[in-house]
């Protein structure tokens, strides 16, 4: 997958600083990761990493993580990051698709992932790429600060 000038590529190690320091510019405190959390996610056994590379710079990157669970597998978007000078260009949009092509490539079910209900742009984004919204889940951001739930059915990896 590529835009002019972006490649998307798998996560390399020396990703995770630009990783962080892109999480902090695109998230406010209670929304944004540590750096060791960042870590633990983009380095996770079942992590699937996807970076947006513009000539060397990384611009966004995607965190699924594939779960499983007693009603099957699925995959679980940690975090979807674009940085703000290549936003409202389909950066978040291309990401997503291939976020949903490797959890569909893992034999998941669907995808799931949280926005805060105040994220109005968030939320009209994912419902736009077939999300639908399940339920509120309180206090999931920290004390007083919901989310959203949402899930998008996968149709199983052409083999």
């Amino acid at each position: 997958m590529e835009k002019v000038g972006i490649k998307l590529r798998p996560y390399r190690a020396n990703d995770l600083d630009a990783m962080h320091a892109l999480d902090v510019e695109c998230f406010d405190k209670p929304f944004r990761f540590s750096h060791s959390a960042m870590r633990h996610f983009a380095e996770a056994k079942k992590a699937r990493v996807v970076i947006a590379d513009d000539n060397g710079e990384l611009v966004g990157f995607v965190i699924l993580d594939i779960e499983d669970t007693d009603e099957g597998q699925f995959g679980y978007i940690v975090t979807l990051d674009v940085s703000p000078g290549h936003r409202r260009r389909g950066l978040a949009g291309l990401l997503m698709q291939e976020a949903e092509r490797e959890a569909s490539r893992e034999g998941c079910a669907a995808v799931v992932l949280h926005v805060s209900t105040g994220n109005e742009p968030a939320i009209r984004f994912y419902e736009g790429r077939g999300f639908v919204r399940s339920y509120r889940e309180a206090d999931f951001y920290g004390r007083a600060i919901d989310a959203w739930v949402f899930h998008k059915p996968l149709l199983p990896a052409d083999e």
